[in-house]
């Protein structure tokens, strides 16, 4: 009797699965990391104080209060 039931729900469980329904205690909320960003989110962006190549400001080498997109970049303003 109770196998036919954990049968049951496991059949139940998968079907609903397949048609796109999430488990709450199965399926947890993906936890957002600070490093990524969703699909189409704008981040700020400022040009490079040497050659004026534009970059994010979570990729840009901060200097003196400058923005640089490379070492390079920063090796030439000096």
């Amino acid at each position: 009797m109770w196998l036919k039931v954990i049968f049951i729900g496991i059949v139940l469980v998968f079907v609903y699965r397949l048609f796109g329904g999430k488990v709450p205690f199965i399926d947890k909320p993906k936890e957002h990391n600070e490093n990524e960003h969703d699909f189409g989110e704008v981040e700020a962006t400022s040009a490079c104080a040497t050659c004026g190549t534009y970059i994010t400001e979570t990729d840009a080498l901060i200097y003196q209060k400058k923005s640089y997109c490379s070492l390079f970049c920063l090796e030439e303003s000096k």
